[in-house]
């Protein structure tokens, strides 16, 4: 929960996540039947895409979520606020297709992120991967991280040695950004992997496939549900100093606290002054 007290509005989510997961699956997989036939336009620029499959799939999550809890906030990638800003006893944050590039050119690896704030931090949340059939998922304060119903947990270690760490930068931003963080993984003997979806590199964190991740500059939409996961899942989420926080300028440090501690260090010598976030604004 990132240092938050979450309302007990918060707890108790996992039938309704459970639920839209099942329904932006149905809306991932209608869209990769049609996948050479989606319309697909740029946003700020050529590295950053758009599809209306995109658009369909945050449109049915937020109808949903409207009517089975119309007290809720919402914010989409793609539309911004339903209403005027986060409320702070629920408010959900959707992206519909996270590694938008890597799904209209068919790399498996995207997915839908769906999470919950409420306190002002991460406390429920749940990701969609349509290629390997698996929905993550943290139903709130005091439940365990699942994969398709079975409990995971981060991996635990206390070097980086053989780990996999994922790495991931805003589109537009060259990878060198994180280079010192690269090159540490490497000379500890690990492996750094730039795959192209914040939100599912979360998940894999959360589910001990990969070490930790390092993201240069999320999004709160990339990243509201995997946070929830992870801690969920027994790990830690950082910032550049200290604990993470939502929707603030800056990067994030995922994973268990050793692995942690050793990419912020690397981090520190990173420099981000040009990255830039996107938020709920």
């Amino acid at each position: 929960m990132s240092g938050t007290t979450a309302p007990a509005t918060a707890a108790g989510l996992r039938p309704l996540l459970e639920a839209l997961g099942k329904l932006a699956l149905e809306g991932l997989d209608e869209a990769l039947s049609r996948r050479s036939r989606l319309q697909v336009t740029q946003k700020r620029s050529a590295h950053d895409l758009v599809s209306d499959a995109d658009r369909a799939i945050e449109e049915a999550l937020c109808a949903e979520i409207g009517r089975l809890r119309p007290d809720a906030g919402f914010l989409g990638e793609e539309n911004g606020w339903r209403d005027a800003a986060e409320r702070e006893d629920l408010t959900f944050v959707v992206d519909p297709v996270d590694g938008t590039m890597n799904f209209v050119h068919g790399l498996g690896w995207a997915c839908t992120s769906i999470g919950v704030l409420a306190g002002g931090g991460a406390v429920a949340g749940c990701i969609v991967d349509p290629y390997r059939r698996e929905l993550f998922c943290v139903g709130g304060p005091g439940d365990h991280t699942t994969c398709n119903g079975a409990a995971v947990a981060v991996a635990d270690g206390a070097g980086l040695a053989g780990a996999v760490v994922l790495v991931e930068v805003p589109s537009a931003v060259a990878p060198g950004v994180l280079a010192p963080v690269q090159e540490a993984v490497l000379a500890a003997g690990g492996s750094p992997r730039f795959m192209g979806s914040g939100a599912l590199a979360l998940a894999c964190v959360a589910s001990g496939r990969a070490h930790a991740v390092v993201h240069a500059g999320p999004s709160i939409w990339d990243v509201a549900a995997g946070v929830a996961l992870v801690e969920g899942a027994g790990g830690i989420v950082l910032g550049h100093e200290g604990a993470y926080h939502l929707g603030a300028r800056g990067p994030l440090i995922a994973g268990a606290p050793e692995h942690c501690a050793l990419l912020g260090a690397a981090l520190a010598r990173c420099d981000l002054s040009g990255v830039g976030m996107g938020g709920p604004a």
